[in-house]
């Protein structure tokens, strides 16, 4: 993930909070994500289940179920979709000099991949649902109702002791949101936790993924929004490794990203692009989908992504220019191209202007380009030949825009 500039023309930047309290209040993402949890909860009980899931305050303040927090995460992702949201326009990402670039492609690699980061958002977290276990503060009521997990309950054996608890923990809080206090979700949630002191955990939830029954999940989600076979690989690699993501670049630790690359070489994928697939679903798991509760209140934490961008350029810093010189062969492989689709390109302007090969008619294509690309002026060269050259241009225009240049 190595860019050097945005395509973005900058607005002024926001913090984190804010833009995600922005897109929270948005009507039209808020039906958008509820209509996708409505329908995959019909069609997979699996998720339907997980979505009831209890939620820690301390790191899930979104709400006091999982559904709350996959519907922030889809809520952020269709709003990169829309480009209501631009990463480069986020205060924390925008004080991050020199990596415009880097976070540009990221926002690039989420919107060009939206239906892989939709199924890794339904999936990541399904597995929560069969492992939770609880722990109590030392002398808080929660302890007095015994929310301690033994740790001989942590393990498959004890499934049955693990689901009676956690029917008991979801009826507590419903007992608690309906008659002992009234609030809106997120003031519910903390003070049931003040209240109780109840902490919520999920041992090996991620490597779960691989079970049989959450496997055949994953593909049929895959199948269902047209993920390819090697994609859902991918992406179920991710899931697995996800909590280790955030671990792994809780500080900048450029050797961290060797584990990223082994993996990559072992599975037979490209290490660039399994880090970029990386970082989008840390982006929207930890960063924006997972509110923090502090004494200061609630935030939200990108430093473990800003750590995995940093990291991941300490890692090999040589190849930042290797990385670039490709990009920009790529680009101007495909800008030619559409340059000859809509008679732009040299040959077919030499009949639009009349003109023989020559340095006259390379300084006109030249400066005609130029104003194509948006670096300068359109020349002049009279009425129907200007005309003629803003049509193909429009088609220009057009087709670049289609393929989302």
């Amino acid at each position: 993930m190595w860019r050097f500039e945005s395509t973005h023309e900058r607005e002024d930047s926001q913090f984190l909070d804010s833009v995600i309290a922005k897109i929270e209040v948005d009507s039209h993402l808020f039906k958008h994500a509820q209509s996708i949890l409505d329908a995959v909860g019909h069609q997979e009980p699996l998720i339907a289940q997980s979505f009831k899931t209890p939620q820690d305050v301390r790191y899930h303040a979104e709400g006091p179920v999982m559904r709350d927090h996959v519907r922030l995460m889809l809520t952020f992702l269709f709003a990169l979709v829309e480009e209501k949201v631009h990463l480069v326009d986020i205060e924390e990402f925008r004080r991050m000099k020199g990596y415009e670039g880097e976070i540009q492609e990221l926002e690039d690699v989420i919107k060009e991949n939206s239906a892989f980061f939709l199924v890794f958002t339904l999936c990541h977290d399904v597995a929560k649902w069969v492992t939770v276990t609880f722990s109590s503060k030392p002398g808080s009521r929660g302890e007095a109702l015994g929310f301690n997990t033994p740790r001989l309950h942590h393990f498959d054996e004890a499934a049955h002791e693990r689901a009676n608890k956690r029917s008991q923990y979801l009826e507590l809080y419903d007992t608690f949101s309906t008659r002992e206090f009234t609030g809106t979700d997120r003031e519910t949630q903390t003070q049931f936790y003040l209240q109780y002191g109840v902490n919520v955990h999920y041992p090996t939830h991620a490597r779960k993924i691989d079970a049989p029954v959450f496997a055949a999940l994953l593909t049929r989600l895959c199948h269902a929004h047209d993920v390819s076979d090697r994609d859902r690989s991918m992406v179920g690699d991710l899931i697995a490794q996800h909590m280790e993501c955030e671990f792994d670049f809780k500080i900048r630790r450029p050797a961290r990203i060797r584990r990223y690359t082994h993996l990559a070489f072992k599975r037979g994928y490209d290490a660039d692009d399994f880090i970029d697939l990386a970082q989008g679903c840390l982006l929207l798991d930890q960063v924006v989908g997972s509110r923090r509760l502090s004494a200061q209140g609630y935030w939200h934490d990108p430093r473990s992504l800003i750590h995995f961008l940093q990291s991941e350029h300490d890692f090999a810093p040589h190849r930042r220019a290797e990385k670039e010189a490709l990009r920009e062969t790529r680009e101007k492989k495909e800008r030619n191209r559409v340059l000859r689709e809509t008679g732009l390109d040299g040959m077919a302007m030499m009949d639009v202007l009349g003109m023989e090969p020559g340095p006259e008619f390379g300084l006109a294509l030249r400066r005609i380009h130029t104003a194509v690309f948006g670096q300068g002026e359109m020349p002049h060269f009279g009425k129907k030949i200007d005309t003629e050259i803003e049509r193909r241009a429009g088609e220009y225009y057009k087709k670049m825009f289609e393929k989302g240049e």
